[in-house]
């Protein structure tokens, strides 16, 4: 199993790096591996309006194949100009879940896993998901 860290990905805008500081590692099957984004996040915006990440991983019922689920929320968080106090008023949310048959060697699970995760960071389907329509 991976040991849990900080991951760093590049920002929207292809070039900034933003870091989702390692907050929980997963206390072991179906637990949740927690990430926030503590570095970089505005002076006293409060920890439950910052971006967080989690993964969460156990059995199926059978126990035939492993399950796999990510969730990312970005609190769209705006600071009052009078109270300089911090609300959200709406929250981007995304989720993903995977199912990894163990009858699948483990070659072919790896290159599924990347292929699904690379065409997800592809150009159209960025664009086409920032837009909220799929391609025409």
């Amino acid at each position: 199993m991976p040991a849990m860290a900080s991951i760093v990905v590049l920002k929207a805008d292809g070039v900034t790096n933003i870091t989702y500081d390692a907050i929980a590692a997963s206390p072991g099957d179906a637990g949740a591996a927690e990430w926030r984004q503590d570095t970089g996040a505005a002076a006293g915006l409060p920890v439950g309006l910052r971006a967080r990440f989690s993964m969460w991983s156990k059995w199926n019922g059978p126990r035939t194949a492993r399950q796999v689920k990510l969730v990312f929320s970005l609190p769209y968080a705006v600071q009052n100009s009078t109270t300089t106090l911090y609300s959200a008023t709406d929250t981007f949310r995304g989720e993903t879940f995977m199912t990894l048959p163990q009858a699948i060697p483990a070659a072919t699970l790896n290159e599924g896993v990347a292929q699904f995760l690379v065409l997800c960071n592809s150009t159209l389907i960025k664009t086409s998901t920032q837009s909220g329509y799929s391609p025409t």
